[in-house]
């Protein structure tokens, strides 16, 4: 199976065309932090996985904090996903997780996008 790497979207884009309804099958949940936030290191989490039980891997993910992306480790068999942030200035943090798969049923795609205040 090829694979091809995705291309990063717009806020609000979709695809055209598709049978009724979204595609977006991959399920990110579990999100942190959120709200405020006491220490300058937080670490971003979640739980990413796909709603049809293919097993997603590291490739098929990005992590981007403040619009720059991320290293991160990602447990496949768990779905549990950490990125260390470094050391972050006082203020608003925006987080995004993108997840993208293609199977032999179609693709599947996932985001989720949060903000949290670092407060020191």
């Amino acid at each position: 199976m090829s694979r091809r790497r995705r291309r990063r979207r717009g806020p609000g884009s979709r695809r055209p065309g598709g049978r009724g309804g979204s595609r977006r099958t991959i399920l990110i949940t579990s999100v942190g932090p959120t709200g405020v936030v006491n220490s300058s290191s937080p670490t971003i989490r979640a739980i990413v996985e796909d709603r049809y039980g293919s097993l997603l891997s590291r490739h098929d993910i990005d992590v981007y904090l403040d619009g720059q992306a991320m290293r991160f480790d990602y447990g496949r068999s768990s779905g549990r996903l950490t990125c260390s942030t470094g050391s972050l200035s006082s203020g608003t943090h925006a987080v995004e997780i993108e997840a993208y798969i293609e199977s032999n049923y179609g693709s599947r795609t996932g985001r989720k996008r949060w903000a949290f205040n670092v407060r020191k």
